[in-house]
């Protein structure tokens, strides 16, 4: 009988144990707070690659990004000195603004110190005869050594025209006298000699009657003008633009001359 009690009590204790140890087991933190506690670790990692991505994307440059809407400023480019509109008075004016208004050279002059009539591209045919046929209104046939025959010529300084080209000069709108005086006379010889055969600016050559060419010999606008009244307006310009490309001066009484005209020109 005493052996079945103590058996009963051992047995008792063995169950008291279980349930003392399932009582345990069950205060242990259970698997969910284990997995919060992996989540968590996530939940910032996540949220720290978001920042990460908000704070490159706030460090991007900003090269990728479309132009402002603000115009870019407008590159200002001159023009090379052309042949202006007659129409155009604000050309006009700001040509005749450009001039230097000064006093003539009284230094002793010599056409021979003014090299002209070259062939300048080697093509044969020189300065004086590249004028004539480039102005020529029936086109010559150009022969050996650059003998223009036939063809014809109009002069407009007084209308006149002929076939005969030898009856015409090649005129310096700016006569190689004037340009001395107006500045030449410290230029250089190379300088002297291209404008003396100048055939890249319009105007600064032109084919005419020997008689009106004569009659021009070396006076500026205030002592001479075309008798063709209908060319002063472009012979003025034409000079004007001579004047401007070479810098030579113009002493007051040619200035006023000039703009007297050329400002009331159509």
């Amino acid at each position: 009988m005493a052996e079945i009690k103590k058996r009963n009590i051992a047995i008792i204790a063995v169950l008291s144990l279980v349930v003392i140890g399932q009582f345990i087991s069950s205060d242990e933190p259970q698997p969910i707070a284990s997995t919060q506690q992996t989540q968590e670790p996530e939940q910032t990692q996540q949220a720290q690659e978001q920042q990460d991505s908000n704070a490159t994307d706030s460090q991007t440059p900003t090269s990728s990004a479309e132009p402002s809407s603000s115009p870019s400023p407008e590159v200002v480019r001159t023009e090379p000195v052309s042949t202006p509109s007659p129409t155009q008075d604000s050309t006009i004016a700001d040509l005749l603004a450009q001039l230097e208004i000064k006093a003539e050279s009284s230094l002793d002059y010599d056409r021979d110190l003014f090299r002209h009539w070259v062939d300048t591209d080697g093509d044969g045919c020189n300065a004086r005869r590249e004028v004539l046929i480039a102005e020529a209104i029936v086109a010559p046939t150009i022969g050996a050594r650059c003998e223009l025959i036939g063809g014809q010529w109009y002069s407009a300084f007084d209308g006149v025209t002929t076939d005969d080209d030898s009856s015409f000069d090649v005129d310096h709108m700016v006569p190689l006298k004037e340009a001395w005086e107006s500045g030449a006379h410290s230029w250089s010889s190379l300088r002297r000699e291209a404008f003396a055969n100048d055939l890249e600016l319009p105007g600064s050559l032109i084919a005419v009657s020997a008689s009106s060419n004569r009659s021009k010999s070396d006076r500026d606008p205030a002592d001479w003008l075309p008798p063709l009244a209908s060319f002063r307006c472009q012979y003025l310009e034409d000079w004007l633009q001579v004047k401007v490309k070479w810098e030579l001066s113009v002493d007051q009484r040619e200035f006023q001359a000039m703009r007297d005209v050329l400002l009331v020109c159509p």
